[in-house]
């Protein structure tokens, strides 16, 4: 309970009363409530008023009576999520006639939005010299590392001022926001240098804000700023500890150290999980850990993971300022996509390897799949200059992947194509390896000491998470018996006999004249057979004449086929086609052994039917049909025998194809015919 004592004499106690330079978490609809309750004296006041000032501009006023036997008032004033400073002015009315009373005030308060940072040095990572300072930029409490919490350091304050450890990049993220977004903000940093997993980890279960312990110290500074249930993200950047000594432990705390964020703050949407760079100590399990926060994104759901290998000015295990900015840079792209609607999403996240297969039976060639969305690029070879020296030399990327690591083979790849999300890794040699890696799991040269080759990067220049003997799944045999044949002027049927459980999907493409294929149709992976029917009226529909091209390959979990030999079909005019029993409903006489002709084909007018040679005389049904099945003409006929056709009149008929079908007393026969006016 605060005291507050009026210019009159007048006491006030209050049980919700806002820090100076506070920061309120929004809601949903970016903004919030400002609880203000307290206690006047009974008897002597007989009101409270609330005055509350926007950038010193008058914005809002409330005037409540006093609980008449215990004193108490309360407000709950609503501000805004935007660049504007909030203060409160409260004013006693007294029984006694008079003037209103100030007996409090506060100042310097906004409303945004609050993100945690945890980790070790690379979470730190601080530049004084080049601190930022905004009055919407804020923290609370103090981050003095692995010193001794002094439970009294529970004040707002501004970033870069007296919180103490404020990483770079962090400080950048909130430059960013409020700049570009407009939008307030609180981090708060736990990161302490040299700590290891297991240390960020201890949380007494009796005692979760405990100052004896990392986690508690974090805990209780958000705990005590009353954001714990409303922060909207973690940013976890550590492991080096690990990579440099036993990375399995890694991979056995990290997911209990989740399970505690996600208890003791419950409003956490997003983990933005960094990926360790590589390291120079020479231990082999160090590209686990690395691949562990490469899959975080599958483990976890919410976790975010984000590539540190070819951040400008690494040093080995730190970085220049430069990096620091830019990983600032790369953290807010991702934070605006997740919670400020920005349109700017296109290849902002570090490429992830989805699927890794043999493209060809021979295993020759070798296909890395990343994102759908991504487009990748493998880099040429990098020249690298010692500055120490200014010797310069060359890298390149294929002396970086290796088969079966750590005991298989580097520099097999012969040439590498591009193909939107996937590069295609064409090999010097066929091989029989089970697994792939990319980057070591460690480097130190006798040059500068660490690594600075080439990495691989999308159109942005986010650089792909490194992954660590993933298997490589065996090719999928392509199709080799497709067959393309059409029927009538109605589609094209394309069938195979190809199976496989490990197909789950087939793709079937199409071209028309040139070599220019397009995706025509995902099948399931049990199809043995598709139509592509003729559809009315739509500009990709198939035409009469022309000469289409087909393939299929077929897709699995883990990898795909490739294309099966190309076929062709071409939708022709049919005509002579017999009518078969199935047509003639109810009759059960044999078939006429001779066919008809019509013409002219297509007609605009008047069209000849000429009758079978067997003809003896007898009534004729004719019914035009369309491709829809419905009846556009219908005739009947008594034909004298000796008469070599019959003529009708499609004038009336609108135009398009038909089914023309000519019944009489002994067969019949059925025939297509365009009209057209």
């Amino acid at each position: 309970m605060v005291p507050f004592r009026g210019s009159a004499q007048v006491s006030v106690a209050f049980d919700q009363w806002p820090a100076r330079l506070q920061l309120y978490p929004r809601d949903q609809t970016s903004q919030c409530a400002v609880a203000i309750a307290g206690r006047a004296p009974v008897g002597d006041v007989k009101a409270v008023s609330l005055v509350v000032l926007r950038n010193q501009l008058r914005y809002q006023y409330a005037r409540t009576v006093t609980d008449s036997s215990t004193g108490r008032f309360s407000f709950k004033p609503i501000i805004k999520a935007e660049l504007s400073q909030y203060s409160f002015q409260v004013f006693v009315h007294r029984a006694t006639p008079g003037d209103s009373v100030q007996v409090a005030i506060r100042d310097s308060i906004v409303c945004g939005d609050v993100f945690l940072i945890m980790g070790q040095s690379n979470a730190v990572g601080r530049f004084n010299e080049n601190a930022y300072k905004s009055e919407f930029c804020r923290t609370f409490g103090v981050n003095n590392g692995a010193a001794t919490y002094n439970p009294a350091d529970t004040a707002w304050c501004l970033t870069n001022t007296t919180e103490g450890a404020n990483t770079l990049w962090g400080v950048e993220l909130q430059r960013y926001i409020k700049e570009q977004n407009g939008i307030p903000t609180a981090v708060i940093n736990g990161a302490v240098g040299s700590t290891d997993i297991s240390s960020h980890a201890i949380r007494d279960a009796s005692q979760p804000a405990s100052m004896n312990n990392l986690y508690g110290r974090l805990y209780y500074r958000v705990s005590k700023a009353g954001v714990a249930s409303q922060v909207k993200a973690m940013i976890w950047r550590q492991g080096e500890a690990e990579a440099a000594n036993d990375p399995d432990v890694y991979s056995r705390v990290f997911p209990q150290l989740y399970s505690y964020w996600k208890k003791d703050y419950p409003g956490i949407k997003k983990v933005y999980h960094s990926q360790l760079n590589l390291l120079t100590n020479d231990v082999i399990k160090a590209g686990a850990l690395r691949d562990f926060q490469r899959r975080s994104k599958t483990l976890f759901g919410d976790n975010e993971p984000i590539a540190t290998v070819g951040l400008p000015g690494y040093q080995g295990l730190h970085y220049d300022e430069v990096a620091y900015r830019q990983f600032g840079l790369e953290l807010y792209r991702l934070v605006a996509s997740d919670f400020y609607a920005s349109a700017d999403t296109n290849n902002i996240h570090s490429p992830n390897l989805q699927r890794l297969y043999y493209s060809t039976p021979k295993q020759d060639e070798i296909t890395l799949e990343f994102e759908p969305n991504q487009e990748v690029h493998w880099p040429a070879d990098t020249t690298i200059t010692n500055r120490s020296n200014g010797h310069k030399y060359t890298q390149s990327l294929s002396n970086f992947i290796y088969s079966d690591y750590p005991n298989g083979e580097s520099g097999i790849i012969k040439s590498v194509t591009e193909q939107g999300n996937r590069l295609v890794l064409k090999l010097t040699k066929p091989i029989t390896a089970k697994h792939l890696t990319y980057l070591p799991s460690s480097y130190k040269d006798n040059e500068l000491g660490f690594y600075a080759g080439p990495v691989i990067r999308n159109s942005r220049g986010m650089r792909a998470l490194t992954f660590y003997q993933v298997p490589i799944a065996p090719p999928l045999a392509p199709v080799a018996d497709l067959r393309a044949v059409s029927i009538d002027t109605t589609a094209i049927k394309l069938t195979w006999e190809t199976k496989s459980d490990s197909i789950a999907q087939w793709a079937i493409e199409r071209a028309d004249t040139g070599d220019l294929f397009k995706p025509l149709v995902l099948l399931p992976g049990t199809a043995i057979m598709y139509q592509d029917l003729r559809k009315s009226n739509q500009p990709d529909s198939l035409k009469l004449g022309k000469i289409y091209k087909y393939r299929v390959r077929a897709l699995g979990n883990r990898a795909e086929s490739d294309y099966s030999p190309t076929v062709t079909a071409s939708l022709q005019l049919v005509l002579n086609v017999k009518v078969g029993p199935e047509l003639e409903l109810g009759y059960t006489g044999s078939l006429a052994n001779s066919s008809a002709l019509v013409y002219p084909n297509p007609a605009t007018d008047q069209v000849n039917v000429r009758l079978p040679l067997d003809w003896s005389g007898d009534a004729v049904s004719l019914t035009l049909t369309n491709e829809a099945g419905k009846t556009a003409l219908q005739r009947n006929y008594q034909v004298p025998a000796g008469t070599p056709f019959l003529s009708f009149s499609v004038a009336s008929v609108p135009t398009g194809t038909y089914v023309l079908t000519m019944r009489y007393k002994t067969g019949g026969v059925q025939c297509r015919l365009v009209v057209t006016h």
